[in-house]
Parts: C-alpha cells; sequence; structure tokens
C-alpha cells in the first residue's frame, strides 16, 4: 500500500499486519531496481524447497518475533528477536524452519532475480551450532544482536565508521526507549537539509514516530510505515517521538550526500537534476 503525493518527492510504504513484498522492482508504482524488502506479519516457521546462493546481492534478515533457522553453508544458526543476519553474495544458503509465529524483514541489494539453486535442502538439518555466540562474523557474513547497546544508535551496514562491511547498503539501527536515551543519541546531533544525488534513502519505523521535512512539507513515519525518498529530494529529520525503534539505509551505497541550505538555488537545481 502507497501514498504518492508526488511521484519525485516522496512514498510511504505500510508494512503492518502484511505479509509481501513492501518494496520491488515488479511492484506498481516502482522507482528502482535496487531495492527489495519483504515483510512477515505472524507467519508460521517454513522450509525453503532449495539450498540457493545470491550471484551479485546482499540479503539482510531481521527478526522481530519467533525465530528463524537458517542453513548457511554446512551449519545452522538461529535467529533470534532483534537479530539481524547478512548473508554475502556466492554464499548458499536456506531457511530450515524456526519457531513461530514469526515477524521478519528480508533485504536484498541489489534486488534483480540472481537466485541461483545449489541444490535441494537436506531432509535432515543438523542441529543449529555455535549458539552460546551470539554476535558472529565470519566469511560469508555476520549475525548481530541489536539489543547490544554497540549494534544501536550508530552506522551498522556501509563503509568508514559502520561496524561491519557492505558493498551496496548503508543502513544504521535506532532504539531510543525513552526522551533522555533520544536527547543523548539522537536530538543532541546536528541534522542537516541534504539530498543524494544517486541513491534512494528508506526510514522504517518499528515503534514511536519520526517527522521529516521533504522540500517544504513536515511528513511524519509512524511504527509500521517506511518513507521512500529518491535521489534528488531535499530532506531532513526534525522531530523523533519515543519509546523509538527504526531502521534507516540508502542504496545504492554512494557518497552523494550534498548538504544544503534551505532555499537555496543549489537545491533547486538538485531537485530537478536528480
Amino acid at each position: 500500500m502507497k501514498s504518492m503525493p508526488d511521484q519525485t518527492s516522496w512514498l510511504k510504504h505500510t508494512f503492518e499486519d502484511h505479509t509481501g513484498y513492501v518494496v520491488a522492482p515488479w511492484l506498481p508504482g516502482a522507482t528502482n531496481d535496487w531495492v527489495y524488502i519483504r515483510h512477515s506479519a505472524s507467519v508460521p516457521p517454513w522450509v525453503d524447497d532449495d539450498v540457493h546462493l545470491h550471484t551479485d546481492a546482499e540479503e539482510y534478515f531481521f527478526v522481530l518475533q519467533g525465530e528463524l533457522r537458517l542453513l548457511i553453508g554446512e551449519a545452522v544458526f538461529t535467529l533470534r528477536p532483534y537479530e539481524a543476519l547478512l548473508v554475502r553474495p556466492q554464499v548458499p544458503h536456506s531457511m530450515v524452519g524456526g519457531r513461530g509465529p514469526i515477524e521478519h524483514f528480508v533485504l536484498r541489494m541489489p534486488a534483480h532475480d540472481d537466485r541461483e539453486t545449489v541444490n535441494e535442502t537436506p531432509p535432515n538439518v543438523p542441529p543449529a551450532t555455535a549458539e552460546d555466540d551470539r554476535a558472529l562474523r565470519r566469511d560469508w557474513g555476520c549475525r548481530i544482536s541489536l539489543t547490544e547497546t554497540r549494534y544501536q544508535s550508530c552506522w551498522l551496514f556501509g563503509v568508514g565508521h559502520a561496524r561491519f562491511h557492505s558493498d551496496h547498503i548503508c543502513l544504521a539501527y535506532l532504539d531510543l526507549p525513552t526522551d533522555e536515551s533520544a536527547d543523548a543519541n539522537w536530538r543532541s546531533h546536528p541534522h542537516q537539509l541534504h539530498a543524494h544525488r544517486e541513491s534512494w534513502e528508506y526510514y522504517t519505523v518499528l515503534a514511536g514516530k519520526k517527522t521529516l521535512r521533504i522540500d517544504d512539507e513536515l511528513v511524519e513515519i509512524e511504527a509500521g510505515e517506511i518513507l521512500e525518498v529518491p535521489p534528488g529530494v531535499k530532506h531532513v529529520a526534525e522531530a523523533i517521538e519515543t519509546p523509538y525503534q527504526g531502521f534507516t539505509f540508502r542504496a545504492p551505497r554512494r557518497d552523494d550526500k550534498v548538504v544544503l541550505a534551505y532555499g537555496s538555488e543549489d537545491g533547486r537545481r538538485l531537485a530537478h537534476q536528480g
């Protein structure tokens, strides 16, 4: 479901109580072929038919409720509530059950169909391994506990100061349970009017509310919504309502942020170029 006041300005997607694709190149009104977002709302565990890989894409799993079991290579890992997992390109993997009901997100960038079947999912899956180590970093990717302070209110994936490297995405996770935490970790930071020349930015709200100024309009994002800001659109975060949880990501990963002044000629030119 989408709200589209201006196709060049912003789009709002709703995922609450929705199971299926939220953003994908093949959906009506899609703006790019980079971003794939799928959400499940209170579904039972399942087993994939095949073990597969993606030749180019990074795949991200975020569990909010229940547990997912994934076969990655020859090992099985359990993804629990408020854990994230990255599977890098060329890594065979498969969903092999879990514990429901399950709510989770899958993000894949780039979003083109690069899935290749490796073999059938084995009928007898080995037990989960390395479960005492909730934070894993392996050649195949990583598993992250979002309840740990070191992974909150920071860039999780990307380059530079990001906790984990990504070739395709910059993603930050915010968990601000109180106004005091919002004052310390969000409101005290400068938020600048800016635009991106090539990348799309997505604001996903899990709890609370965030307000952005987009051009000259104030846009509120409530829990269960994703705001999509295309390239060339001037925007800045204005306010946040606690308790807040959400993640913001940008794709493709580019160093393309342009900081603007309100009403600047550069901003007007950039909007036309975008």
